[in-house]
């Protein structure tokens, strides 16, 4: 059984700057924080245009909720907000530029369940610890999703059919959080599958539209337009009721798989972001998530809304690292 809820706390005791900035204490380093902040302008925030860095292709749910983000961002400050799509690494690409970036608060990054998993998958050396969490704003579960063409219409069908055939399963890279939803599913089926690596959900679900690949499983509010429009079928969702995004979806348990995950979405600056900074990032985005026109769209894309804010995300990504690490181990996929 596979089941992404978060408990407990990690184990692991990684020291990075923040953290060494604060162990020093305010008191030797309180004269320095103030000349620095004089002279990089940190009372000024923001002073340039803000951008969202996207780690996938645009179309998916990280691209799109981002751009929800920085149309309701541009009504709490006085200056634009862009979206930016670095690809590549499963997201390491676009989350190291993002968490690399000057650490003024005009570059923010988007994270979710690969941050987690890149040290784990030998990707890339970048985990919760190098990042300053400031919101997770939703969730959504996994979606198997086939063509409407398929062999097969159900789970079971999809089960028999997966024993005696391997499918050719499309996932949003290497290491993303839907290449581990797509193997635990697949494991708890015991069924055959070539997973197919591409830059992102909305390519995933693409490669199934033109049949290139036989499978996938995506996020369910990212797969609900080509399923109630396209020529996709949702054959179950890794959750533990029924979602909105796919009313006449039954749930993957109540189809005889154990198996509960999905993936979440969140924004995060840089490591060594000032506490000051961060607190004006927060504020904003704490008008961002009740903002009229940024719920509405969540709503009417059946975006499941969770709020986190600083303290409470960073605190899940710890048990994030955690549960992906033990998955790791448990479905026995190698580092590359």
């Amino acid at each position: 059984m596979v089941d992404n809820t978060s408990s407990g706390t990690s184990d692991r005791t990684v020291v990075n700057r923040r953290n060494l900035l604060r162990s020093l204490g305010a008191g030797g380093i309180a004269m320095t924080a103030g000349c620095m902040s004089s002279l990089s302008g940190q009372q000024e925030w923001p002073a340039r245009p803000i951008e969202i860095v996207s780690p996938w292709a645009a179309g998916g749910g990280a691209d799109r909720t981002s751009r929800a983000v920085a149309s309701a961002g541009e009504n709490y400050t006085d200056v634009a907000w862009n979206v930016s799509n670095q690809t590549g690494g499963s997201g390491s690409v676009g989350m190291n530029a993002a968490a690399n970036a000057d650490p003024d608060g005009h570059t923010i990054g988007v994270a979710a369940p690969e941050i987690a998993l890149f040290e784990h998958l030998g990707i890339a050396d970048l985990s919760p610890d190098d990042i300053t969490p400031i919101m997770q704003y939703t969730e959504f579960p996994a979606a198997l999703l086939v063509h409407e063409d398929a062999e097969f219409s159900t789970v079971q069908e999809w089960r028999e059919y997966g024993q005696s055939n391997t499918y050719q399963m499309a996932n949003s890279g290497f290491g993303s959080s839907w290449h581990m939803a797509a193997a635990a599913i697949a494991s708890e089926a015991g069924v055959q599958v070539e997973h197919v690596s591409y830059d992102g959900a909305a390519p995933a679900m693409q490669a199934v539209v033109n049949q290139e690949a036989d499978c996938t499983a995506v996020g369910a509010a990212e797969a609900a337009a080509q399923v109630r429009d396209g020529p996709l079928q949702a054959l179950g969702v890794a959750f533990d009721k029924q979602v909105e995004a796919l009313p006449d979806t039954p749930t993957l348990t109540a189809e005889g798989l154990e198996v509960r995950i999905g993936s979440w979405l969140g924004h995060f600056v840089q490591s060594d972001i000032s506490d000051e900074r961060k607190q004006q990032i927060t504020e904003v985005y704490n008008s961002i998530y009740e903002d009229e026109g940024f719920v509405e769209f969540m709503n009417n894309n059946d975006f499941i809304r969770v709020q986190r804010g600083p303290e409470e995300f960073n605190s899940f990504l710890e048990q994030q690292y955690e549960y992906y690490g033990n998955l790791v181990d448990e479905l026995g996929i190698e580092e590359q």
